[in-house]
């Protein structure tokens, strides 16, 4: 698996290597604030520069096909990504109306404080996947889903030194938290580990995230800020799921 934390600049910088499809840039026109459109881009592109690595391809052939539980394949929702054909003067071709060949890896992404968490992984089937759940099925058969599950979140600290919300954390993260040294440290990395988990396992917040404790679940685990690279006054949290 492929992990990386990357600045995502600010209104004016070079945007990750890539090609933005016409729904991103509607989708960023329709954000004001010019910081949070610019890390919009640049997270997108930076997340399909990281499945390009993991795929070994152009970052230029790498499009988004999301799947949305209520809208199906398209721009939002869970990613995925398809592999459009490669020009004929070697370079890569403009978003294509139709998606091409369905890449075989998963991933995720979180942005937080001008950052995001990338994370993507081929999967170890033969199959071509859909990021929404479901079997693997043999190349050139009908792609009906992946049994493999991954999610990254990232927190600001600094976000829950207001206090810890009760609409997303149970009695006991609440608790616990609140007994902790830090506080506030400790809600967002309870916040971390459930956000992974829940894209992990591809529901998001459609439930209810205070039935989902992660304290103790091995398919959630801590990641080291220091390590991926990152300012003091964040937490990181990835999980791997298998789903049936």
């Amino acid at each position: 698996m492929l992990l990386r934390a990357v600045p995502l600049g600010s209104p004016g910088s070079v945007l990750p290597a890539g090609v933005c499809t016409p729904g991103e840039h509607e989708r960023a026109a329709a954000i004001l604030e010019p910081v949070r459109r610019h890390g919009f881009l640049a997270g997108r592109l930076a997340l399909r520069a990281l499945v390009a690595e993991a795929a070994g391809t152009d970052p230029r052939r790498v499009l988004p096909a999301y799947t949305c539980p209520d809208c199906g394949r398209g721009e939002h929702g869970a990613p995925g990504f398809v592999l459009s054909a490669p020009a004929h003067d070697g370079g890569a071709r403009p978003p294509l109306p139709t998606p091409g060949r369905l890449l075989p890896v998963v991933a995720s992404m979180s942005r937080a404080g001008g950052w995001a968490l990338l994370a993507a992984e081929v999967t170890p089937c033969g199959g071509e996947v859909t990021p929404c759940g479901g079997e693997v099925t043999p190349r050139g058969a009908e792609v009906t889903g992946c049994a493999q599950g991954l999610g990254v979140d990232l927190a600001a600290v600094a976000d829950f030194r207001t206090g810890i919300p009760d609409a997303v954390f149970s009695a006991a993260e609440r608790r616990r938290a609140s007994e902790a040294a830090e506080p506030a440290r400790e809600a967002a990395r309870i916040w971390a580990r459930k956000e992974a988990l829940l894209k992990a396992v591809g529901s998001g917040l459609r439930g209810d995230p205070r039935s989902v404790e992660t304290l103790e679940d091995p398919r959630v685990r801590d990641l080291s800020p220091a390590a991926l690279g990152l300012p003091p006054g964040f937490v990181a949290a990835v999980a791997q799921t298998r789903r049936r």
